[in-house]
């Protein structure tokens, strides 16, 4: 059996005393000093955020402008509007131009018949007042000669021109106008001043005088 006694050396004798075990008190122990884990703070979610309401900025409709019928109020208003206005010579002659071009497409259209083109018509109203040349209804017309061959062999197929030899100069061939073809030019003019009287008839007389001094200008300046 071992002897658990603990030997202790006395200092007054300096011999060895036994000690009991049990007696003896341990030391303290002082623990180690324990470091907390970091602790990580939880994530904070935002709390949502609604949108101010956004009132729509407020939107006026359009107004839109009643139609106007062509060639009687737009027209009339158009004029109305433009009255007493002062006008440079180059955008006057512009104006002059596209009105007199809208014009005329717009009379041939209202001519337009089985019986004669718009070609023929011209070249009728061209020897109403006396026979012509090829060459000369060519150059009138402004195209080429062949162009008008063709034209006045149509006329004289139906009958409305007959060609005969020039007295001054046998070479060349004058085209006349037939009692046919006078008929036929008549009857084509009349559709168109009664297309262009209907429109006339739509302005108020101070316009209608203005149409007429213009009609006269336009006689002078392509005399």
């Amino acid at each position: 059996m071992t002897d658990t006694s603990l030997q202790r050396t006395t200092p007054d004798t300096g011999s060895p005393t036994l000690v009991d075990p049990a007696t003896v008190e341990p030391a303290p122990v002082e623990p180690a000093p324990v470091e907390p884990a970091p602790v990580e703070p939880a994530p904070v979610e935002p709390a949502p955020v609604e949108p101010a309401p956004v009132e729509p900025a407020p939107v006026e409709p359009a107004t839109e402008e009643p139609a106007l019928e062509v060639g009687k109020s737009a027209g009339l208003l158009g004029r109305a509007g433009r009255a007493g206005r002062s006008i440079g010579a180059g955008p006057l002659a512009a104006e002059l131009r596209v009105a007199v071009m809208r014009t005329s497409r717009r009379l041939r259209a209202e001519a337009a018949s089985t019986d004669i083109s718009p070609g023929q018509y011209s070249v009728l109203a061209a020897i109403l007042e006396g026979p012509r040349t090829v060459g000369q209804l060519a150059a009138r017309e402004q195209i080429q000669a062949p162009s008008m061959t063709r034209i006045v062999n149509a006329l004289a197929a139906s009958g409305l021109v007959g060609r005969g030899e020039n007295p001054q100069d046998k070479r060349q061939v004058l085209v006349s106008i037939t009692e046919s073809g006078s008929t036929a030019l008549l009857r084509a003019r009349s559709k168109r001043t009664a297309w262009l009287a209907r429109q006339v008839a739509a302005l108020t007389p101070q316009e209608r005088a203005t149409l007429h001094e213009a009609a006269l200008i336009l006689q002078e300046m392509s005399a």
